[in-house]
């Protein structure tokens, strides 16, 4: 295995750094020094020039100029040089990275040898270009010949959009002064009609208050005759109403009083009948009692008599003086028998009776007691029936005192309608008007966004094909004092909305609702105009001596762009 040695790897960076010098875009720097006191800002051409020279550079143009100084890339050349091809050798350039160098090539002949047959013809009858395998090489002056023709087309085509430019700022003014020329005359008419209106409401007015004033007068007077009438009818109809009463009292009293005494008539004679058999019953109780105590009193002296009769001294009597006793001695023993047995019954009759009436007097009692709570139900039913009474008249008046509460809300309700169909309209009126003021400002909006675009368009144009930097800046400074110009003034705003908003019409309205009338000061567009040599001001000859090569190099409104 043999060792790496110094000269391979010396030779194996060299062919590492070839290759990566092969893939890039290599460029060719030189190092000056501007002084030898090594101090900022400080430049000594002699020794500035004597280094270029020792090295080579001033050499190394000089051949470069002698030969083909100028040399640009195919694509590069298609890019700028094929607008200026007409005719059926016109060829449109379309960035296509599949396209081979061979295609390039041929389209950059085909466009070169067009652009160069009004070329002057040299002595040696040599080509103006040469095209490579990358590039196409110029001699000198070639490449100026096709930047002039480059100017002067892009001169021609800057001409005809500011044709069309200025047509549309004097077209968009002229819609502005028409739209604002309308919406005056609508005022003014909408004022003298205002003055009609009220002229002729007043002259109404006055009319509808004499119409009235005959109307309440002659009201007012047969209200007077019907109060006079209705006051004596009123009378009359009280006195009648008053003497009824007193009838109506009367025959009630009397029908009541007869209706009371239907009532109580069977009551009475139920009771009366009651009372009687109660009285019955007692004189038959007395009559009992008496012939009980009759009967005891018998018994006592027919047992007085028995005793007394042992008690005397034995007598010897006959066989029929003894029978004589016994049956006497029956008879009272009979009749004792009797009495006892009429006794028991009048007892057994007399606890009956006594139960009866027990019986009587308890359910007396409780008809007693219902009448008592019967009489209570009907007072309260009585006071009930005045309380519903009065309920029923307050209701009544509550009700008819509603009544007039509806009617009123109904008047109000109809008049609240009325004074919203009369809102609607004015909403619906001011709509309208509202619809036509915004699309009025949006087409101010659209026009201010265009020209905007427009303006920075073509200052992005400037900074980017212009070699004259004092041109440039001066540019630069003019489109921004133009845009401070505009913003300072009574209709300035900032139109410039952000890549990708879609609000920026809607976010500037409000900043134009209050434009009205135009700036009387010099305004961006009279300052592009002048610049572009449209205007008629003292600027306009000034911005033409200062910017004379303008128009010869803007020309990056091209079809391609």
């Amino acid at each position: 295995i043999s060792s790496q040695t110094v000269w391979t790897k010396f030779k194996t960076q060299l062919l590492s750094l070839m290759e990566n010098i092969s893939s890039t875009r290599t460029r060719y720097i030189r190092c000056v020094k501007p002084n030898q006191k090594k101090q900022p800002k400080i430049m000594e051409p002699l020794s500035t020039v004597e280094q270029l020279r020792c090295a080579g550079v001033v050499a190394a143009v000089t051949i470069s100029r002698a030969a083909f100084p100028n040399r640009l890339p195919h694509h590069v050349v298609l890019e700028k040089f094929s607008s200026l091809v007409k005719g059926s050798q016109k060829i449109e350039y379309h960035k296509d990275e599949n396209k081979s160098d061979d295609e390039y090539k041929k389209d950059v002949i085909v466009v070169l040898s067009t652009l160069f047959a009004n070329f002057p013809a040299k002595e040696d009858n040599s080509k103006e270009f040469v095209c490579g395998k990358t590039k196409v090489y110029f001699k000198a002056g070639a490449l100026e010949f096709l930047e002039q023709e480059r100017m002067n087309a892009m001169a021609h085509r800057i001409i005809v959009i500011q044709r069309y430019f200025r047509g549309y700022i004097e077209r968009s003014k002229y819609v502005s002064l028409r739209s604002i020329t309308i919406k005056v005359q609508a005022k003014a008419r909408c004022t003298m009609y205002r003055r009609r209106y009220r002229t002729f409401r007043m002259a109404a007015i006055v009319c509808q208050s004499f119409v009235r004033t005959f109307i309440a007068k002659n009201e007012l007077l047969r209200l007077k005759r019907e109060w006079s009438a209705t006051m004596l009818s009123n009378w009359w109809r009280t006195a009648k109403a008053v003497e009824s009463f007193k009838l109506h009292r009367k025959a009630a009293i009397l029908i009541q009083s007869l209706a009371r005494k239907a009532i109580q008539r069977p009551i009475f004679l139920s009771e009366l009948a009651e009372a009687r058999e109660n009285t019955k019953l007692e004189n038959q109780l007395l009559a009992l009692q008496r012939k009980l105590e009759k009967a005891e009193e018998r018994r006592l002296e027919a047992e007085k008599k028995a005793e007394d009769a042992r008690n005397a001294a034995p007598v010897v009597v006959s066989a029929p003086a003894t029978e004589q006793v016994n049956s006497q001695v029956a008879q009272n023993t009979e009749l004792n028998a009797q009495q006892q047995a009429l006794m028991d019954e009048s007892g057994k009759m007399l606890e009956y009776l006594r139960k009866e009436v027990f019986k009587l007097r308890s359910q007396n009692a409780h008809l007693r007691q219902d009448y008592d709570t019967l009489k209570a139900n009907n007072q309260k039913m009585i006071e009930t029936n005045a309380s519903a009474g009065a309920s029923f008249a307050a209701l009544n008046n509550h009700a008819k005192h509603l009544g007039k509460s509806n009617q009123k809300l109904m008047a109000d309700l109809s008049a609240q309608k009325n004074l919203v169909s009369n809102l609607t309209l004015e909403q619906v009126e001011l709509k309208e008007e509202l619809k036509m003021k915004q699309a009025t400002y949006i087409a101010e909006v659209h026009s201010r966004l265009q020209y905007q675009r427009t303006l920075n368009h073509i200052v992005d144009i400037i900074q980017l094909r212009c070699r004259d930097d004092r041109l440039v800046d001066d540019v630069l400074a003019l489109s921004d004092d133009c845009e401070a110009d505009y913003m300072n003034g009574p209709t300035g705003m900032d139109v410039r909305a952000p890549a990708g908003s879609t609000s920026g019409v809607s976010d500037m309205f409000k900043s134009l609702s209050s434009v009205t009338n135009s700036s009387p000061s010099k305004g961006i567009t009279q300052r592009f105009f002048s610049f572009f040599g449209g205007g008629e001001d003292v600027e306009q000859e000034e911005s033409q001596t200062k910017f004379s090569g303008f128009q010869t190099f803007a020309g990056g409104f091209s079809e391609a762009d």
